[in-house]
């Protein structure tokens, strides 16, 4: 029977598309890596043959080369002149387990089981193999599934000692070992996570920006800046007693043009008018989960923004001649969680080049006033509660020009009309006035527009990915896209 040889120009086969493969060297080509073995660990019963590599041994198996690449496992046995059982052969038939296995002196190292060429029998043979079998390094292994060498054979993270340790060495941006990925980050840890992008979503296990302030708060943060998605940084915080006058002001004043800022309140009952401005970024939030209340001096808004923008969150702006929140020339206002109350001339106007985001907000008009007024403004409404009172027009929600969006929400009032808003976005919101209001739905004289008949507002709204999963209290909403809800900002 005739044997063919590994010789030099076989040695270099399965590197190329072509017949003789070119002359790179192919070190995953299983004469290099123990012949069958190799094939069976790689490929299994589909291709478990390791077959010499000319054209007259591929030719006699009814297969192509292409077919073969790039181990040379074969998934019909060749003849046995055709196979490499164990690896290379020597120029005195041995069988080697790795070509490059060899002395300096030109000797080749045997080890292993000793093949005859002719017979296919084998001896066992107790020496130590000493040549390398797979990988030698991770830069051998190119699977992104299995990028670890380990033992010479290449796995995923699980596979490892230290599966964190080795996730973390192979990309410092991925340092966490979940089932069999390198990820960013897990419910169990989001150290990876930076201040851009703060949080962990479990379920992708990839760091995310904050959506809502109850995130950042939970991690240590005292807000979220919506706008980017990043958490207000805990080393700009100053914490104010509202129980002094003008406090909650001094403590603006003391923030440089453009900064960013947050302002812990606790305390109340002093009177204050706030003034937002100079490119200042702050956020005015509760110390804790109670809403703290902030009182107005008589005249003036309580809170202005101009020129600025503006995070409220577990507040409840009240009692002054003015309107409870002013928000005037290309300011933002993002109102979470607030109310605005008991307010003369109304609780929030925005005038043009403006733009308001409510959440969870409840915002009360006081008799023959609006409860929100946008004039040229963008405003987005969502999962708010917005009240009119009696007069000859008190609106829940009055604009003009701009771009207004509804969603979510109550919109009622005592007085003959609830909204006034021509080519506003309303949807899923309840809306009723006049003869059809109820008395029973809140206490809007004592200030409070909790729910206390909730029977007409059940069922109303239609919760969407990405709205928020509470409301104004913190009670669960359903968190699943579609659901039916509570309209409005409280859930009962």
């Amino acid at each position: 029977m005739l044997f063919l040889r590994a010789s030099p120009v076989a040695l270099l086969l399965f590197a190329s598309g072509c017949p003789d493969f070119g002359t790179k060297v192919n070190r995953d080509f299983c004469g290099f890596n123990g012949g069958d073995s190799h094939c069976a660990e790689r490929h299994g019963d589909a291709r478990p043959f390791c077959i010499v590599d000319t054209e007259e041994c591929v030719d006699q198996t009814g297969i192509t080369f292409e077919d073969l690449r790039p181990t040379g496992c074969s998934p019909i046995e060749p003849p046995l002149e055709c196979r490499f059982q164990c690896g290379i052969w020597d120029e005195e038939n041995e069988c080697l387990t790795d070509s490059t296995d060899e002395s300096s002196s030109g000797e080749p190292s045997t080890g292993g089981t000793e093949t005859d060429p002719t017979t296919g029998t084998g001896t066992d043979d107790t020496s130590t193999t000493t040549g390398p079998t797979g990988c030698q390094g991770p830069d051998d292994c190119t699977d992104p599934a299995q990028p670890f060498c380990v033992d010479e054979v290449c796995v995923a993270c699980s596979a490892t000692a230290e599966p964190d340790t080795a996730c973390a060495s192979l990309d410092i941006g991925l340092p966490l070992c979940v089932g069999t990925e390198c990820v960013q980050c897990s419910a169990e840890n989001a150290d990876a996570c930076d201040s851009i992008t703060p949080l962990c979503d479990a379920t992708a296990n990839t760091c995310v920006g904050c959506s809502f302030h109850e995130e950042c708060q939970a991690i240590g943060a005292p807000a979220c800046n919506i706008a980017t998605g990043a958490c207000f940084d805990p080393a700009n915080v100053t914490e104010v007693n509202a129980g002094t006058a003008d406090s909650i002001q001094a403590a603006i004043d003391a923030v440089a043009d453009g900064g960013e800022h947050a302002v812990l309140i606790t305390g109340g009952g002093q009177l204050h008018t706030i003034t937002i401005d100079s490119g200042k970024t702050i956020a005015l939030v509760s110390a804790n989960n109670t809403t703290q209340s902030v009182r107005g001096n008589d005249g003036d808004p309580v809170i202005t923004v101009t020129g600025a923008t503006a995070y409220f969150h577990r507040l409840r702006v009240e009692d002054t001649d003015d309107v409870g929140i002013a928000v005037a020339s290309g300011a933002t206002l993002y109102a979470d969680s607030v109310q605005v109350v008991q307010n003369s001339s109304g609780g929030i106007q925005l005038d043009s080049g403006t733009t308001g985001f409510l959440r969870n907000t409840m915002v009360g008009a006081d008799v023959n006033s609006d409860a929100v007024v946008a004039s040229g403004a963008e405003l987005d409404v969502l999962y708010s509660t917005l009240v009119g009172n009696f007069g000859a027009s008190s609106l829940a929600l009055s604009c003009s020009g701009g771009a207004v969006t509804v969603r979510n929400s109550i919109t009622v009032s005592r007085a003959d009309d609830a909204v006034n808003c021509g080519g506003a976005s309303v949807a899923t919101t309840f809306e009723a006035a006049g003869g059809s209001y109820d008395e029973g739905w809140f206490d809007l004289d004592g200030g409070d527009l909790s729910l206390n008949s909730a029977a007409d507002f059940d069922g109303v709204a239609i919760w969407e990915d990405g709205d928020p999963p509470f409301d104004f209290e913190g009670n669960s909403r359903p968190t699943t896209d579609g659901s039916t809800d509570y309209a409005g900002a409280d859930v009962p």
